[in-house]
């Protein structure tokens, strides 16, 4: 029943000893992306790495062993041109792995097989010849003049694909329509087979015959599947596929019974295996834009190995602990049949078909249940699971085998813990059941170490305004933090650790910290938390004027820790003041300046804003006044002037010529007159608002 638009099959290679070896590329795209890789083995042990090939960025050729699952990690930090793959994996010249960079920064775990194809080359026009006792499964689906594959996965239950079940109009064939041939190499040949009647047609209620997404169906029977060579297949699950047992590189088998040549048609006159291995959908995207989310694909890029015309819904099959499961159902590809192909991924289905036949696919030992943490010392532990009906054999194991002992049998056992072992163990669980071997379950148990007391905080001054951490250190498991301050609890949590930021003088006390774990309590001892206050300074006498002969204290008020005093006038020490204040007695002009206080404290020094402090004359009448001081001098004069404007200075010989001009002054002034020869000055003190000139004689 398959269109042009479906798939080939057609052969396969016999399967012979395979290499110890495969070859193995990665091809890096340069400049796509800053970026490295590794190869790890199953155990998540490095066995190759990018940086082992200096100067090779582009391409390195290596060899793996065969037939074992690795990882390739790759490690990006940045993605510099979206438009390009990044990464190619190859095994043996076939790429079966693309990275594109829509996977993104960060560490990326990519799982791939080496499995590898048998030895020798077979035609693939004309196909392989297999026998049906090789495949059981498979069956030959026909409902008017379509045809397609099919596999027996229950007694009454036949599994195709959902395209299978509609006509050339989309129209749905029904269930009287479709003849099931089973156990037949030739199912077109009478004497060969049985044929079957359905009762039944159940095509997945979300298939979308323009995208063939969801593209799954099953099949009914009118009676239960009995003749030789018809048996059912195991399904693959989803545990399986976590496993690796669909991932890149894994060779699959395809089989079926459609065309072997596309022109001219051939049909094959018996049963047509092929080996193909499964590539990632990044990788077959370089052939097909758009692959539906529900597709795994496989095959090679132009090996003219494919399932074709009268092969879909036919079984694609992989190894899984010696046997082999279902994983797809061939659904679409080339109309040549010459490239990669779309297999229904069948782990995405696992609870729908359970849900629609009952089937389980997913036989898992029931949870052991008993002390997932055991303290140190204890001697035994007992266990137990739930009965499982036809249950034959219960297999109990611990890992690591090194933690103690098991004794007991089926449903009910007791592990006699190892002395000194401590540390996480699984306890892991196999049920047997009619032959068949469950999916492990298991439960993880922590021997855990008693609650013990390593390390606790101790007394300590500090500073406010800073971050504080106070840590308690201690082993065990689940343990709880609880810390207290002067007896009141104040945090609980998984941290040993309390940090108090932009601690304030509040924040003083006692600190304890109660430590609870699943196996003992333990408390620190009291540790005492000072905190002590910033040096600050919160105020200062504004600009002050004083006459002369008047008295004069400055003040600062403060806070802070152990905090000494110092004066500066005109940034040099003061001849006095020690203490918050400065008292100035009997003020002459050489008692004006800029007055500041510096206050050194435990935790900083800082000094006030300056103050002006100018000593005015007793008939000062409320204009700015202007001070100049000795006017007799030997080598410099001071200015001064009662508010804070700015003003210049000018300095003129008795015959009206400049010898000196400084400008933008403020407040005191000194000037310096030592280059000037001895006699008679006229000093000029002005700005916008006042002008005073002044005598000064040098000696």
């Amino acid at each position: 029943m398959k269109r042009s638009l479906f798939v080939l099959l057609v052969c396969m290679i016999p399967l012979s000893v395979l290499p110890q070896k495969v070859a193995v590329q990665i091809t890096r795209t340069l400049n796509a992306s800053v970026s490295e890789w590794q190869i790890l083995d199953e155990n998540l042990i490095s066995v190759i790495s990018g940086n082992d090939y200096p100067g090779k960025e582009d391409t390195v050729a290596f060899s793996l062993e065969a037939d074992k699952r690795y990882f390739l990690l790759i490690s990006i930090s940045e993605i510099n041109n979206s438009d390009t793959s990044l990464f190619s994996l190859l095994i043996n010249n076939e790429s079966i792995m693309r990275i594109d960079p829509d996977i993104g920064p960060g560490d990326h775990f990519l799982p791939f097989f080496t499995g590898v194809k048998a030895d020798g080359e077979a035609k693939i026009t004309g196909g392989t010849n297999a026998d049906i006792s090789s495949f059981p499964w498979m069956v030959f689906i026909e409902a008017g003049d379509f045809t397609c594959g099919g596999s027996i996965i229950g007694d009454r239950w036949i599994i195709t694909a959902a395209h299978c079940t509609r006509d050339d109009y989309n129209v749905r064939i029904p269930a009287s329509s479709f003849d099931v041939v089973v156990g037949a190499n030739n199912p077109r040949n009478p004497l060969q087979g049985k044929t079957y009647k359905v009762s039944e047609v159940i095509a997945h209620e979300s298939f979308d015959i323009s995208t063939l997404e969801n593209d799954i169906a099953l099949l009914r029977l009118t009676l239960p599947v009995d003749y030789p060579n018809a048996v059912p297949i195991k399904l693959i699950a989803s545990l399986d596929v976590a496993a690796g047992a669909t991932a890149p590189g894994v060779i699959s088998w395809v089989t079926g019974y459609g065309i072997t040549s596309v022109d001219p048609v051939i049909y094959p006159s018996t049963l047509q295996k092929v080996q193909l291995p499964i590539v990632s959908n990044s990788q077959a995207s370089s052939v097909w834009p758009d692959i539906p989310s529900t597709d795994m694909m496989a095959g090679y890029r132009d090996g003219n190995k494919d399932a074709c015309i009268g092969d879909s819904g036919g079984p694609l099959v992989v190894p899984v602990a010696g046997d082999y499961k279902l994983a797809g159902l061939v659904s679409w590809g080339s109309g040549d049949c010459d490239t990669y192909g779309a297999y229904t991924r069948l782990s995405l289905f696992e609870s729908w078909i359970t849900s629609k036949t009952g089937i389980e696919i997913t036989f898992t030992a029931p949870v052991p249940q008993g002390d997932a943490v055991v303290c140190a010392g204890t001697s035994r532990s007992d266990y137990n699971a739930a009965s499982v009906p036809g249950a034959t054999a219960y297999n109990w194991s611990l890992l690591p085998e090194e933690a103690g002992v098991i004794s007991g049998s089926f449903e009910n056992i007791s592990v006699s813990w190892s002395p000194g072992f401590t540390g996480p163990v699984r306890i892991n669980l196999l049920v047997t059941r009619n032959g068949d071997i469950s999916y492990p379950s298991g439960l993880d148990v922590n021997v855990a170490k008693l609650t013990r007391l390593i390390n606790q905080p101790a007394d300590s001054v500090m500073c406010a305004e800073k971050t504080v951490a106070l840590k308690a250190v201690a082993e065990g498991f689940n343990l709880i933090y609880n810390w207290y301050k002067n007896g009141d609890l104040l945090s609980s949590g998984p941290s040993g650790v309390i940090n108090i930021p932009e601690a304030l003088i509040e924040d003083s006390g006692e600190y304890f910290c109660e430590i609870q774990g699943a196996c003992g309590n333990t408390v620190t001892g009291t540790s005492t938390l000072t905190v002590l206050p910033v040096t600050k300074i919160n105020s200062i006498n504004p600009d002050t004027e004083i006459p002369f002969g008047g008295n004069l204290t400055l003040d600062v008020t403060t806070e802070g820790h152990n905090l000494v005093y110092q004066w500066l006038k005109d940034d040099y020490p003061a001849d006095q003041g020690t203490s918050s204040n400065l008292v100035l007695r009997d003020m002459n002009a050489n008692d004006i300046g800029l007055y500041q206080a510096k206050v050194t404290g435990t935790c900083g020094t800082v000094n006030s804003r300056k103050v002006y402090v100018y000593v005015k004359k007793k008939d000062y009448s409320g204009e700015p006044e202007v001070f100049v001081w000795p006017t007799i001098v030997n080598g410099e004069f001071n200015v001064a002037v009662s508010n804070d404007n700015a003003y210049s200075i000018l300095i003129h010989s008795t015959i009206g010529k400049l010898l000196r001009k400084n400008d933008n002054c403020r407040f005191q002034s000194t000037v310096n007159t030592s280059d000037l020869p001895s006699g008679i000055y006229i000093v000029t003190v002005y700005n916008n608002s006042m002008k005073r000139s002044f005598r000064v004689i040098k000696k």
